[in-house]
């Protein structure tokens, strides 16, 4: 089934126990007239709109009602539309339309079960421990999207979400492979840098009288590396990355280089530290030593790069050392 893009990350859907005729708008063909739900498959607490449509009664001059639970929501005149919310998950909402013309009355009832699922995005990408923000879509690399539903039956008995069917697709593209019943994860391939890709996925029960939809849209972005300092007792000093000029201030200091949106596909990154443009050393930290009792100021800079994604990132980090004027110097890598 083709899916339309929707926005990004995390809503709900709700289906009427109707089949969906329409991705954004449900019509209810009646033999006098119609109505129309917008969006078709709202999400709980979202405002809804129905809209009476003409058929063989003439609703210039008709009147009506819509009833929500059995109280009277809205009243009116012609083929107006009315503005309702739909109900919290598990709940049952019956919506039932009175329309008087011409000495008769027609009418017709639906009823609302609001379903919601909501999707979580997990990029395939490298992060430091304990990182609280969340990890970047890698250029090159892969994405995970969960679907967390949320059904209940018409009794409000919620659904185990691994007897739901799921429907996944990318760019309205439907991924057949990765489709079915208790399938609420899906792994895709980046998209290409510079470009947007959306993914959905329609949940359903096993007779498809309840279903919800959510979509969200991937845009990767390029890696980066930072430069923390890793203190001899504190550890590594995750809360402030460093950058520009940092003082020595002892006989010798640590640092380690921590890659943002690299890939994990392979393992990550590989590292290279360079003093004065040198190549000195490799692999994620460094230790600097300086030499002799001299003062002065040295540049360090680490190379991030994974040659499987084609992925690469710097970091540089100006260095001062030494107490004194007088004497040799130097730094150099331990």
């Amino acid at each position: 089934m083709r899916m339309r893009k929707i926005g990004f990350f995390f809503g709900a859907g709700v289906f009427l126990l109707l089949s969906p005729l329409a991705a954004f708008a449900q019509t209810i063909p009646l033999n006098d007239f119609s109505l129309t739900l917008t969006p078709a498959n709202p999400a709980p607490y979202e405002n809804m709109v129905l809209s009476l449509g003409s058929g063989s009664v003439d609703l210039t001059n008709a009147t009506f009602k819509v009833y929500v639970n059995g109280s009277l929501a809205a009243s009116g005149t012609g083929s107006q539309s009315v503005s309702l919310t739909a109900g919290a998950p598990g709940s049952s909402m019956t919506i039932r339309v009175l329309v008087f013309a011409n000495g008769k009355t027609y009418k017709k009832t639906l009823v609302v079960h609001p379903v919601s699922v909501a999707l979580v995005v997990e990029p395939l990408s490298t992060v430091p421990p304990f990182y609280r923000g969340g990890a970047l879509v890698p250029a090159h690399g892969s994405v995970r999207v969960v679907a967390v539903p949320t059904f209940y039956t018409s009794r409000g008995a919620y659904i185990n979400p691994s007897t739901l069917s799921y429907t996944w697709s990318v760019n309205n593209d439907m991924l057949p492979g990765a489709s079915g019943v208790g399938q609420s994860s899906v792994v895709v391939p980046s998209p290409l840098p510079y470009r947007e890709e959306t993914v959905s996925v329609q949940v359903q029960n096993g007779n498809g009288s309840l279903i919800a939809q959510k979509s969200v849209s991937l845009m990767p972005q390029n890696p980066f590396v930072l430069i923390y300092k890793d203190d001899p007792l504190m550890g590594v000093e995750y809360s402030h990355a460093l950058s520009g000029q940092e003082s020595l201030g002892g006989a010798e200091a640590s640092f380690v280089a921590v890659p943002y949106g690299f890939s994990t596909q392979n393992g990550g990154p590989l590292f290279s530290w360079f003093l004065n443009g040198e190549q000195v050393q490799t692999g994620n930290m460094i230790t600097v030593k300086p030499q002799g009792a001299g003062k002065g100021i040295a540049s360090l800079s680490v190379s991030a790069s994974s040659p499987e994604t084609f992925e690469i990132a710097n970091a540089n980090l100006a260095v001062q050392f030494g107490t004194s004027s007088a004497g040799g110097f130097g730094l150099f890598g331990l």
